[in-house]
């Protein structure tokens, strides 16, 4: 399990191009919302560098690919912001108003955009914005979810593709073949609802998945542009986020109560099958989980 980082009590963290660097998205009560960056330039060790505060609960963070900018989605107006990091300080690089309470955020495998969800109150639910010039963003497009909560985004490494968690039960398959729009490219429905999305490294299969019954479903993307369902595994609790591993072997699923990990087998494509389970993580569970890039 040592490739895997437990993320528990934080919103969301991510690595920086490199692997020098990790911003970490926590919280406080009553205190605001936080990106803290570590030091991670000598592997296995990390240390304090730098803190920038927001307003509200930052719920996601993500790194531009060439390091340089952090995406943060979070609970309080303007529910988006972009940070620039220097390699020793956080700054404000701009902001965007979402509609509502923003969910996940995602750069595009480019850094050229940058996929959105948000809460419901207005019409869309995911937004695409333009970071096409660094550090700057503009609207690129919208599109309007059936049910506009969107909890989960996701790239396919070709960047033609947005996986998206409609809450309503489907998974959204969005086509980005025209840098800079969106478009409908295919859906399938999720049994017992859905607020996961998530490609593997080859952009060949999707997670998707409900709590109620607690289960994952494998969706096939095999044909770029299409979905099919691949598989369902019956899950011993509630699933989190989840992640694939670099080659695809494997899928780490962390869980709020116990078992609290589950580590599940992909080594035969389009096939999901128990590898092993990990009870001792400490507090209320896990809520996020990401396998090493090695």
């Amino acid at each position: 399990m040592s490739g895997i980082s437990k993320k528990l009590m934080m919103a969301s963290a991510g690595g920086d191009a490199t692997g020098s660097y990790i911003a970490v998205g926590n919280v406080t009560t009553g205190a605001g919302s936080f990106v803290t960056m570590l030091d991670h330039t000598t592997p296995g060790s990390l240390s304090y560098i730098t803190t920038y505060t927001l307003s509200g609960n930052s719920t996601e963070v993500d790194f531009s690919p060439d390091g340089n900018y952090v995406a943060v989605s979070n609970r309080s107006s303007p529910f988006f912001a972009l940070l620039s990091w220097s390699g020793s300080t956080l700054s404000l690089a701009a902001t965007y108003t979402l509609e509502n309470i923003g969910l996940s955020c995602r750069f595009s495998p480019d850094g050229n955009y940058i996929a959105a969800g948000n809460q419901f109150s207005g019409d869309y639910g995911f937004t695409l914005l333009d970071h096409t010039t660094a550090g700057s963003l503009s609207l690129a497009a919208t599109y309007a979810l059936s049910f506009p909560w969107c909890n989960s985004v996701s790239w396919d490494p070709s960047g033609d593709y947005i996986a998206v968690a409609d809450l309503n039960g489907l998974c959204v398959l969005l086509d980005h073949t025209t840098p800079g729009s969106v478009s409908f490219a295919d859906s399938i429905a999720i049994s017992g609802g859905n607020y996961l999305a998530e490609f593997s490294k080859d952009g060949d299969y999707i997670l998707a998945g409900p709590a109620n019954p607690p289960h994952i479903s494998l969706i096939d993307h095999t044909t770029p542009g299409s979905l099919s369902l691949a598989t369902t595994y019956t899950l011993p609790n509630t699933g989190q986020k989840v992640d694939f591993s670099p080659d695809g072997l494997y899928i780490a699923v962390p869980h709020n109560n116990s078992p609290y990990f589950t580590l599940l087998d992909h080594s035969t494509p389009g096939s999901v099958s128990f590898a092993a389970s990990y009870i001792g993580l400490s507090g209320a569970g896990g809520t996020a989980a990401k396998f090493s890039p090695n």
